[in-house]
């Protein structure tokens, strides 16, 4: 998508922090995550694109499986992942 649209087009497309499905999620700094989420019963996924703190394009698909907690647990936890991974890299 990246190559073929251009990051722009994702930009406008895909929601970031606090904003559509992610209204909730990814305060603090918005404009670094851009992505979809999915959830059905027992699954929550999240993929696309993350900005980190090192100014590096990752791309990503996180997939949580026949998990026993609320989804917004699991949501609350992706976030916490997806922080991290900005954080470090």
């Amino acid at each position: 998508m990246k190559n073929e649209f251009g990051m722009d087009r994702i930009k406008n497309i895909l929601p970031t922090g606090n904003e559509g499905t992610l209204s909730n999620y990814y305060k603090p700094e918005n404009g670094y995550i851009f992505a979809k989420t999915g959830t059905l019963s027992g699954v929550v996924s999240l993929s696309g694109f993350l900005y980190t703190k090192k100014n590096k394009l990752l791309i990503f698909s996180i997939l949580v499986n026949n998990h026993n907690s609320s989804a917004t647990a699991v949501r609350r936890a992706v976030e916490k992942f997806v922080e991290g991974l900005r954080n470090k890299y």
